[in-house]
């Protein structure tokens, strides 16, 4: 296989699985493991330092190629995890108060 359809195969099999509400939730949780929103440094240890460096490298490979599939996707994935935060807070919020009035 040459470089070219296996590029556009990798293309086609992630755009497969960004179609998957459970898709997206995986990449999300993946990306935020990378911490690409996140900076590497950790002050005196450079070991975990580089180890947060290469879990960001992976991060922004994955999500580079996310962008490369469809550019509003990303955005997409944000909404909806907090969409899912909100509701789960609201939830906690709702047993919390109803357990106060027990």
């Amino acid at each position: 296989m040459n470089k070219k359809t296996l590029e556009k195969r990798n293309a086609a099999d992630l755009a497969a699985v960004l179609k998957l509400p459970q898709g997206r939730r995986l990449l999300w949780r993946i990306l935020q493991a990378a911490r690409v929103d996140q900076h590497g440094f950790v002050p005196s240890d450079p070991y975990a330092t580089a180890f947060h460096c290469g879990q960001k490298s992976v991060g922004l490979f994955l999500q580079a190629e996310i962008e490369e599939v469809s550019a509003l996707v990303l955005a997409q994935m944000r909404a909806e995890y907090l969409s899912e935060k909100v509701s789960a807070q609201r939830e906690i919020d709702r047993e919390s108060e109803e357990m106060h009035h027990v």
